[in-house]
């Protein structure tokens, strides 16, 4: 029992390590921060954009499939024969794809713009 013990404490600590400051003087917080988008020396505007943009990225996306999904599906409705309907599907996705691409880079180009009159 105790060997199993043993073996799973040293499976946990290979997997979670512990959290303890780093060795160059850094903070548990700046071990845990997310460099990306969210460091821990964080101001509170640059904070906000970040939220924004995301929660912009989110809705905006969401209402562009719902719209272009309604429009598709009007537009492949139309299309009386099923070879065709095949067809226009490959341009309808792709299209969408191109539209989805230009939103999310639209939204991180607004920004860097925002981040970088800081």
């Amino acid at each position: 029992m105790k060997k199993l013990r043993i073996l799973a404490e040293k499976l946990l600590g290979a997997v979670v390590p512990a959290i303890r400051p780093s060795s160059e003087g850094g903070s548990v917080l700046t071990r845990l921060a997310v460099p990306h988008s969210f460091g821990p020396a964080l101001r509170f505007g640059d904070a906000l954009v970040a939220v924004v943009g995301t929660v912009t990225r989110i809705f905006g996306g969401c209402i562009l499939f719902a719209v272009w999904g309604g429009v598709s599906v009007l537009a492949l409705s139309a299309i009386g024969s099923r070879f065709w309907r095949a067809v226009a599907v490959l341009p309808l996705v792709a299209v969408f794809v191109a539209a989805m691409a230009t939103l999310l880079l639209a939204v991180s180009r607004v920004e860097r713009l925002l981040l970088s009159k800081r």
